[in-house]
């Protein structure tokens, strides 16, 4: 039995050594894996790490566009409020021009009325002048005619006297 022992011992020795060898096999190969997903893991973290800051960076940029955009909204609702504001003033004066150029064409149609009246009364006063010129004229002549007539008619008055008083001597004789 010593024997069995002996090689029992011996087996077992033998298997101790086979299991420490498979065990620092395995410590050296998992340590290696270990080491391997490690540097792996290292290199992801780093990746990962700089994927955050570029991460960071881009929401930051966003934040910054959105921003921006906010701005460019507000500004945007604006000029389309002074828009809609200096349309409508537009549509206003234009109605005021229209209104006012029918008004301008009225009056410069009673202009044109109103002078050719006027043409037509300067017209008529210069002829009205020129009647009481000529009306003027022939009383002036008529008046002279007149006295004329007059001075004729005191003569025959005065040759009728000298008649009378030669007739009133003629039947006296």
């Amino acid at each position: 039995m010593s024997y069995i022992n002996k090689n029992a011992n011996l087996i077992l020795l033998l298997l101790i050594i086979l299991s420490s060898i498979a065990l620092v096999g395995a410590t050296v190969f998992f340590q290696e894996n270990f080491d391997r997903i490690n540097k792996a893991y290292d290199f992801k973290l780093g990746q990962l790490n700089n994927i955050t800051s570029e991460l960071e960076l881009k929401q930051a940029a966003i934040e910054a566009i959105k921003s921006e955009l906010s701005v460019k909204t507000e500004r945007e609702e604006q000029i389309s409020e002074k828009f809609t504001d200096v349309k409508e003033e537009k549509e206003t004066l234009e109605t005021k021009k229209a209104e006012l150029e029918t008004v301008k064409k009225s009056l410069e149609e009673e202009l044109d009325e109103t002078e050719s009246q006027l043409t037509q009364t300067r017209n008529e006063i210069e002829a009205k002048n020129v009647l009481i010129a000529t009306i003027q004229k022939e009383n002036t002549d008529k008046k002279a005619l007149l006295d004329n007539c007059k001075n004729d008619l005191e003569e025959l008055d005065d040759d009728l006297d000298t008649c009378e008083v030669a007739l009133s001597s003629c039947n006296s004789s």
